[in-house]
């Protein structure tokens, strides 16, 4: 898609109101065929591995990277991102646990 690029950038915004709306479009324009979900994987990596700090933007923004993951998985993202996800299952929020579950399934 032609804003593709943009919605990367977007979503690797240190504020979270842009973040929020950039997973919202990767969610809903991004298919299994775009091009760029590869380009995700380093910044979906960062935000899942930013919860374990403890912070709540943290945990919010690892949520906001969960609900992306659900929506525009392929299967080489998924054994990338597989391990991250598992550490969630064990954090001490239950609102990551339960979304990385709901990922996971």
């Amino acid at each position: 898609s032609w804003a593709s690029f943009a919605t990367i950038e977007v979503m690797s915004s240190p504020r979270f109101a842009h973040k929020r709306i950039g997973y919202l479009a990767a969610s809903q324009g991004f298919t299994q065929d775009t091009d760029v979900i590869l380009l995700t994987t380093n910044l979906l990596k960062k935000e899942l591995r930013g919860a374990i700090g403890g912070s709540m933007n943290g945990v919010y923004e690892a949520g906001l990277a969960i609900n992306c993951v659900s929506n525009i998985v392929t299967e080489e993202l998924a054994q990338d991102l597989l391990p991250e996800l598992t550490n969630l299952t064990q954090h001490p929020q239950p609102y990551l646990r339960k979304k990385a579950i709901l990922c996971l399934f």
